[in-house]
């Protein structure tokens, strides 16, 4: 496959040179900062929205553009380059691919650069994300030389105390080398309990971000901006709102099997007090998870944001540690992180820290089947913790 052939089956849309405008939009909590800034900072300048590696929001921002902005945005979809090592089941396989990759990943993002940013001279360049960004990074890094660098946080990480010391082990360092080979060599490594990744340097944000908007700076300028204008969705009207989770894989849970049997419970009583059409679920985008734990409920659009499902009509947002709970702002929100058994104790005390630490209501957290369902009972309207809607 020559690199021609190979770019462009890659890359959905290329574009000879971008607009004067260019915004990285890495995940969904950083949506809001990417229409604030193509809407308030600048309303008047063509914009090109980057999305990298995330099909949903992709198409979350092909829907914006058409209903809202009648089409004068540029949205951009990049894929990330797909290894052999990722696909390799022995140890021996994946040692094999590793120089293979590095080199072939290089060349695609030379070549990602070169046929969609090579020309793109004296634009403002907006990116949210610092972490899990290795190609963000690698571009920034390169268009920093004729381009102005704005930087304003990701709300998803205000509440998250990232480690960024030095690799702990042999593994890691290995990891982090692979990393700098390929991407670059200032690329660091973060790090939270259950996981590590790449982080753009805080010598980076130093030296080459022409500005950095504090968190405080952030919230301040965007205290009255909403994102109703763009509630473009007919997403319905539900009294029970799930948001589902992947967990598979995630270390959350020791036993898959054990948090099927538990997520089973929880559904059964919601089947007591409300009908099929009054519970809806909405999956996490850009993740495959197994569909097959809820059979009830109507499953609304996953590239939809959370932020466009809220309304007064829902009795409550039910879910285990989900950014979407933390967002609502009004109604009753309940976790159902002490009815799954997590993997520890202390990863259960993490993840309602966090989610605490993130929300904009109280959250409820029942410690017991029973308590859940009194609390059902009560926003259901039905009298008595064991009342059946027959």
């Amino acid at each position: 496959m020559n690199d021609e052939y190979f770019l462009s089956y890659q890359i959905k849309y290329k574009r000879a040179s971008l607009k004067r405008l260019v915004v990285f939009c890495g995940s969904y909590p950083q949506i809001k900062n990417t229409l604030y800034v193509v809407t308030r900072m600048h309303p008047d300048v063509s914009a090109t929205i980057i999305v990298l590696a995330n099909h949903d929001l992709f198409r979350f921002f092909e829907v914006i553009n058409e209903k809202a902005f009648h089409n004068k945005l540029d949205v951009l979809y990049l894929k990330t380059y797909q290894t052999r090592r990722a696909k390799a089941n022995r140890l021996i396989q994946r040692v094999f691919y590793l120089p293979l990759d590095i080199i072939g990943e290089k060349r695609y993002l030379k070549l990602i650069y070169d046929t969609c940013f090579g020309g793109l001279k004296g634009a403002r360049v907006f990116f949210s994300s610092r972490c899990f960004c290795s190609y963000t990074w690698y571009l920034l890094n390169k268009l920093k030389r004729v381009n102005t660098l704005v930087h304003i946080p990701d709300p998803s990480c205000d509440a998250l105390a990232i480690d960024r010391s030095k690799p702990k082990d042999i593994f890691e360092l290995a990891w982090l080398a692979v990393m700098k080979l390929t991407f670059g060599y200032g690329i660091t490594v973060g790090r939270l309990s259950y996981t590590k990744f790449t982080c753009i340097p805080n010598r980076f944000m130093e030296k080459e971000v022409d500005k950095a908007f504090s968190i405080e700076e952030r919230n301040e300028m965007m205290k009255d901006f909403d994102l109703d204008k763009f509630d473009v969705f007919d997403a319905g009207s539900y009294k029970v709102l799930y948001f589902d989770q992947p967990i598979a894989g995630t270390g959350c849970v020791d036993n898959y099997d054990t948090y099927k049997v538990e997520l089973a419970a929880i559904f059964a009583i919601l089947r007591k007090y409300f009908s099929e059409h009054e519970i809806a679920i909405k999956y996490h985008p850009h993740y495959v998870t197994d569909r097959t734990m809820m059979e009830l409920g109507v499953v609304l659009e996953d590239f939809i944001p959370a932020e466009f499902l809220y309304n007064d009509n829902i009795k409550m947002y039910l879910g285990l540690s989900s950014i979407a709970l933390a967002n609502v702002k009004k109604g009753l929100v309940v976790s159902i992180a002490d009815l799954i058994s997590l993997a520890n104790d202390e990863r259960s005390k993490q993840l309602k820290e966090t989610l605490i630490l993130r929300s904009r209501s109280q959250i409820l957290f029942p410690e017991s089947l029973e308590e859940f369902e009194r609390i059902v009972a009560g926003v259901s309207g039905v009298k008595g913790a064991t009342a059946d809607r027959g």
